[in-house]
């Protein structure tokens, strides 16, 4: 419903901006030449430029804006970016280190910024279906102006965030400091590959941060972060495992020696209830909760807990699949959810 919320105040926006803007007179003729193909009087080299069609003018105008910022989103999500996970561990005095690389890509930026100038160009309604048909454009110029705007925002950001981490005593403040200029500076790679392709010159602004020194920076400072993991509560079993590698995955040497009062402790806790059977199918619930203690055992930094459930055809199949749900909900979670204890 947020999501659905957002989308609709982004296009009121749109909509607003882009009307005042708007200078387009409603043609009922023949059908112009964009409503096909390329529009010729906002040719490619010089617009971005999309279309939309409604039984209503309004809503054709909202569909024409949301497509163009959809050509900013198509290129976001298309630039993926090689990132490494790091799974260590700490037993019997031996730490060992796993890494591995994944393609993720980052979605996180917002195109309200980045179509800011776009106007309705032109307009036409088909004398056949009573159809409208918009045409939205954008001038690139003005397109790699946003993207070049964003990017100074992203590097100011980063810029007052290894600031701070300078002045950081605490290691989980540096570790939430280091992690934010890493989004922030992940987020202006992509624009920087985005500028690329919008701006037919293919020229953008190179990064003052190397990306790959500031994560690694961010995995020292997760490894250099005393923690240990228990599970205090856990009705199905296997839980101290799922916690443990989900610590790992995140970037945390875990140590299992037991040094009490000298780590951080990440408690886990799975609370289930009584399977009931209902239409043909069994049905498990749970509450994950996830602690961190600070490091005199008593004070807690933050929690977090989560509403689980799984279903199967057979009640012997009901704990290895909450299992497996707690252990995917951990993974996607713990190191945003420790990011968020200390902010």
């Amino acid at each position: 419903m947020k999501s659905i919320f957002r989308l609709k105040v982004l296009l009121s926006t749109l909509m607003f901006t882009a009307c005042m803007q708007s200078t387009a007179v409603l043609s009922t003729g023949d059908a112009p030449e964009w409503v096909r193909g390329e529009p010729d009087k906002y040719p490619n080299y010089q617009y971005l430029s999309a279309t939309g069609s409604a039984a209503k003018a309004e809503p054709a105008k909202a569909w024409a804006l949301s497509n163009l910022a959809k050509i900013f989103e198509v290129q976001i999500r298309e630039v993926s970016t090689t990132q490494s996970d790091v799974l260590s561990n700490l037993k019997d005095g031996l730490e060992t280190v796993e890494k591995n690389q994944r393609i993720a890509s980052t979605v996180n930026l917002n195109t309200e910024k980045m179509i800011q100038g776009a106007r309705i160009a032109e307009q036409w309604q088909s004398s056949v279906d009573l159809t409208y048909h918009v045409l939205a454009v954008l001038d690139r110029t003005q397109a790699g102006n946003n993207i070049r705007g964003e990017m100074n925002r992203l590097d100011e950001e980063t810029q007052f965030s290894l600031n701070q981490l300078e002045k950081r005593n605490n290691v989980l403040l540096k570790i939430s400091d280091l992690h934010r200029a890493n989004t922030l500076q992940q987020d202006r790679y992509t624009l920087q590959k985005t500028l690329k392709i919008i701006d037919l010159q293919g020229k953008g602004i190179p990064a003052y941060w190397n990306l790959a020194s500031l994560n690694e920076r961010l995995q020292h400072a997760l490894r250099s972060l005393p923690l240990q993991t228990v599970a205090n509560v856990d009705d199905i079993g296997g839980l101290s495992n799922i916690l443990q590698s989900a610590a790992s995955k995140a970037g945390f040497s875990v140590d299992d020696r037991g040094n009490q009062g000298k780590a951080y402790q990440l408690a886990a806790s799975l609370v289930a209830q009584e399977p009931f059977k209902k239409n043909g199918w069994h049905w498990l619930r749970a509450i994950l909760k996830l602690e961190l203690i600070a490091e005199d055992g008593l004070t807690v930094v933050g929690y977090q807990t989560w509403p689980l459930k799984a279903s199967a055809v057979s009640p012997s199949q009901l704990k290895p699949r909450m299992r497996k749900s707690v252990d995917k909900k951990l993974k996607q979670e713990l190191l945003s959810s420790i990011l968020e204890f200390v902010r």
